[in-house]
C-alpha cells in the first residue's frame, strides 16, 4: 500500500518535472525575436561577386571573404560628409566588436578611381583603422560593381580648385558569412551601437542554420524589409 503511494507520488513528481521542462522550452521558442536595426531584405540575396585591387595592390575577390561578415560601402577619399561619417562610425563598430573583429571585414569601394589610387586609399583609411579594406579598379570595373549593387554615382562639377566631387548613394551593405546580402544601413541614420548589434547577432547564428546549398536560413524578424535599394538612398 505504502509502496504504491510512493510510486504514485514519484510518477507525479516526474510528470511535473517533465511538464516544467516542456513549458520552459516553449518559453524559449516563443521568446521575443531579435529585431535588426538595419533595413532587412525580405529574402537573403546572394551578394554579386567581384574582383578588385586593395590598397596593397592585392587582388580581392568577394568570395575570398566567405566565413566573415562583410560591411561594404561605396565612397571616396575627398568626400566631405557621408564617407568620413561612415568610416568614423565603422571605427567605433570595430571597437565595439572586441574579440570578434577577426570575423568581420570592413570594406570601402572607391567611386573616384581617378584620384583614389591604392596608395591614397591606404593613407586615408589608416586615419580610421589600418585594418579597413579600400578597393580600387578601373572606372568601368567600379561602374559594373556599383550597378550590380544598385549603387548610383556620378561626377559633379563644384567650381573649385578640387575640380569635381562625386555624388553617390550612401547605403552600407552587410553581407553574412555565406555570402548573402542581409541588411542595409543608411550612413546618416545608423548608430555604431546598432551596426555592431546586428553584426553580433549574425555572428551568433549557429551553423545548423546553414542549409545544404550553403545558404543561411534567415527569417524576417523585425518586420522592416526592403528589396534592392533604389538610387540616391
Amino acid at each position: 500500500m505504502c509502496r504504491g503511494i510512493v510510486l504514485s507520488r514519484l510518477k507525479y513528481r516526474m510528470l511535473l518535472l517533465l511538464l516544467t521542462g516542456v513549458i520552459s522550452a516553449c518559453g524559449l521558442l516563443t521568446s521575443e525575436p531579435y529585431a535588426f536595426k538595419g533595413m532587412e531584405f525580405e529574402d537573403p540575396v546572394k551578394a554579386p561577386e567581384f574582383s578588385l585591387i586593395d590598397q596593397n595592390r592585392n587582388l580581392v575577390n568577394l568570395s575570398d571573404l566567405r566565413g566573415k561578415v562583410v560591411l561594404m560601402f561605396f565612397g571616396f577619399t575627398n568626400c566631405p560628409d557621408a564617407c568620413p561619417a561612415t568610416l568614423g562610425a565603422w571605427k567605433q563598430v570595430y571597437e565595439l566588436l572586441g574579440d570578434e573583429t577577426d570575423k568581420v571585414s570592413f570594406m570601402m569601394i572607391t567611386v573616384d578611381p581617378e584620384r583614389d589610387t591604392p596608395e591614397i586609399l591606404k593613407k586615408h583609411l589608416a586615419l580610421f583603422n589600418p585594418d579597413f579594406i579600400g578597393l580600387h579598379g578601373t572606372l568601368e570595373e567600379i561602374k559594373e560593381v556599383a550597378k550590380d549593387y544598385n549603387i548610383f554615382f556620378e561626377k559633379e562639377d563644384i567650381g573649385s580648385a578640387a575640380g569635381y566631387s562625386v555624388g553617390h548613394s550612401t547605403l552600407s551593405y552587410l553581407i553574412d558569412p555565406v555570402g548573402n546580402l542581409i541588411l542595409g544601413h543608411r550612413s546618416y541614420e545608423a548608430s555604431p551601437i546598432d551596426i555592431a548589434s546586428d553584426i553580433k547577432h549574425i555572428l551568433s547564428k549557429p551553423s545548423s542554420q546553414i542549409n545544404s546549398d550553403g545558404e543561411m536560413m534567415l527569417l524576417c524578424e523585425s518586420g522592416c524589409m526592403i528589396n534592392l535599394p533604389v538610387r540616391n538612398q
